[in-house]
């Protein structure tokens, strides 16, 4: 039995590494389909370009001045499909910056080209470098086809599709000061758009408040200087490119979100990539962009796993959709799981102006990292953006604890403070969960110990159901044992375990975090790759200290077969926690060992059961457990059942004998 309990086992863990190397072998011709794709897309463009080469050319004033706009805002005379157009007046570029962000402005759609995060640590180096041990800063929308910011218009309003299309005129300077910056585009047919930004620094006065200095303030006023009414009643804004991070290997904070003022939703990168899904349950087809209508919107996001962009309108009566696709990013970075972006727009219905009226769209724009502290902060809910899942409570008491132990213990190690605040919060965690913790280890040593005679009861009663679970509580009440103790603990700490799971992903603060010779907490601690296997030591170590605690551990059982699954818990969780970021991997190492320690100290201590009354001193009453109200319970139902059923015999009718 023992033989077949162990290949059953065997068979278990080769399924396992079966299935790891088979969704690697799906991942990998996941991405052979998305490079023909988008080989097959730059063909495509380039026929396209061929193909324009002898269409008539669009006339640009010196100016800066584009009829183009005016076709796209929906002139009456307009009867045919829209195109885009490049702009062909060169592109000009502007900065505004304070201590944390540096904004590159372009004149192409009077809007943002990049932001670069330029905060410094106390060091004087990058808080947030574009590489480890980098000395350039992240930039946030580089190699975005469009700007962020950049306002687009319905491709064809005739087709009943929301598509924007994706359009940057040429636009003039107006005015620039150290903290503002304004510019403006005028049409042939009286239509001027007016775009201005500002941006905090200290000590700069103003009417403008600021809830963060990430914070972009931006305002847009189209005033109608024609004689026809002017139909705005469809009109995107972009809210930036996102490219995707290493550490985030599903893309599953590479997405685009929003907020309706009851629940964000979170567009995933797989829902344009599709996927085969598992065994060909929840496979998905690859989609080319993602349109909804959204009222009222609140806010909308596009982020990865460390940085964001939130845009938040003044007020929340113009938001009407939102539209999402891939964005191509491959003429930036040479890796090609970084290649594959995305980008999204918010719609907004300014309805129809009038001759000489005017409209003012204004908004509030987050670009930054995702530290929760900043972005709960912007007061609509913003912090939803670190999606930290059902749980999200712990993970934000969580996240708030670990910054202040990081703040205490950064001065006494700088450079390793979030892997020791790691630790800590470790050890706290236990030390709350010690009493819980105690009561599992009692409770499994004692059930060892009792193993023989429940074993000889479930002979004894096999044919009988009721009287054996009567007879097996009175073991568990003389031996003072509680069968649920051990689930407790186990209740608790798995809410726990999800919320540091989804901090320790998300929270942009341990992004780059070194610890001994972990170079990144927010990753895997691969030290070596081979064959294309990642090596990675911290896993290996929680393995083996999880060994050696259930080897220390009691086992309360006397099933062969669950001694077997037991047994091969340790590689099953070895799978499933091999790519997971080393510092969540570091929390259950530590975890581990604090709880091999405390099962060292309970195996020394003899059991209280075990332990004689001092003569003479009386036996204080105490409160009936759990087991033996359950026994109760079951008792009075028995009497119950045999008290009707003896009823029933009672009232039954004899049966007239027949003739």
């Amino acid at each position: 039995m023992e033989k077949k309990n162990l290949i059953i086992g065997i068979v278990l863990i080769g399924a396992s590494f079966g299935l790891m190397f088979y969704q690697g072998k799906l991942a990998k011709e996941a991405a052979e389909e998305q490079r023909q794709s988008q080989q097959a897309q730059e063909q495509l463009a380039e026929q396209v370009a061929e193909a324009g080469e002898n269409a008539p050319a669009v006339t640009e004033s010196t100016n800066g001045d584009s009829d183009a706009l005016t076709n796209l805002l929906g002139s009456p005379s307009k009867d045919k499909p829209l195109e885009s157009i490049e702009p062909t007046v060169e592109e000009k570029l502007y900065v505004l910056s304070n201590e944390y962000i540096r904004v590159t402005f372009s004149t192409y759609g009077g809007s943002i080209k990049q932001v670069e995060f330029v905060n410094e640590q106390a060091n004087g180096t990058l808080k947030y470098p574009e590489t480890l041990d980098g000395t350039e800063p992240y930039i946030f929308n580089e190699g975005a086809s469009l700007p962020a910011l950049a306002i687009s218009l319905d491709s064809d309003p005739d087709d009943n599709k929301d598509t924007p299309e994706e359009y940057a005129p040429p636009y003039e300077l107006v005015k620039q000061t150290d903290s503002t910056i304004l510019f403006s585009l005028q049409t042939k047919t009286g239509i001027v758009f007016y775009r201005g930004y500002t941006i905090d620094i200290p000590n700069v006065g103003g009417p403008f408040e600021f809830p963060d200095p990430y914070v972009i303030l931006h305002e847009t006023k189209v005033v109608n200087e024609s004689i026809t009414p002017l139909n705005l009643t469809k009109l995107w804004v972009n809210v930036g490119t996102a490219p995707p991070t290493k550490g985030d290997v599903r893309h599953e904070f590479l997405n685009f979100g929003y907020y309706d003022g009851d629940d964000a939703d979170f567009i995933k990168m797989g829902k344009f990539t599709g996927s085969k899904g598992f065994l060909g349950f929840g496979a998905s087809s690859p989609r080319k962009d993602f349109e909804e209508s959204v009222s009222p919107l609140v806010w909308a996001s596009v982020k990865n796993q460390f940085f964001a962009a939130v845009l938040t309108p003044d007020t929340d009566k113009f938001g009407t959709g939102v539209y999402a696709r891939p964005e191509d990013l491959s003429e930036t970075t040479d890796d090609p799981e970084l290649q594959k972006g995305l980008t999204g727009s918010v719609e907004f219905n300014l309805g129809i102006i009038a001759p000489g009226a005017e409209q003012l769209l204004g908004m509030q724009y987050y670009v930054g990292p995702k530290e929760y502290e900043r972005l709960a902060e912007l007061g609509k809910d913003q912090d939803a953006v670190m999606q930290f899942g059902f749980f999200s409570g712990i993970s934000k008491v969580l996240l708030l604890i670990m910054l202040w132990i990081h703040g205490l213990i950064v001065h006494l190690s700088p450079t390793w403070a979030w892997g020791w605040t790691i630790i800590t919060i470790t050890v706290i965690i236990k030390a709350l969960l010690w009493p819980l913790t105690q009561v599992q280890v009692r409770s499994a040593k004692r059930m060892q110990k009792i193993q023989k005679p429940l074993q000889e009861l479930r002979e004894k009663y096999k044919d009988d159901q009721q009287k054996m679970m009567q007879a097996q509580m009175e073991l568990f009440k003389e031996h003072r044992i509680n069968p649920a103790a051990g689930c407790l603990p186990l209740i608790v700490q798995i809410p726990i375990f999800i919320g540091l799971f989804y901090v320790l992903r998300t929270a942009s603060e341990l992004r780059f975090a070194p610890f001994l010779w972990i170079n990144d907490l927010a990753l895997p601690d691969t030290v070596a790759v081979i064959a294309g296997f990642p090596i990675n030591i911290l896993p290996l170590f929680m393995t083996a200290a999880m060994v050696v605690q259930m080897r220390m551990t009691p086992t309360p059982t006397t099933d062969n077969l669950q001694r077997k699954i037991f047994q091969f818990m340790p590689l099953i969780f070895l799978l499933f926690c091999y790519r997971f970021p080393s510092g969540l991997v570091l929390y259950w190492t530590c975890q581990n060992l604090i709880s091999i320690f405390q099962q060292w100290l309970t195996n020394r201590r003899k059991d209280d059961e075990d332990e004689p009354l001092k003569p003479g001193k009386p036996t204080k009453p105490r409160k009936k457990g759990f087991m033996e109200r359950l026994q109760e319970a079951q008792q009075k139902q028995l009497e119950q059942q045999k008290a009707l059923k003896a009823k029933g015999a009672s009232h039954t009718p004899s049966k007239k004998r027949k003739k």
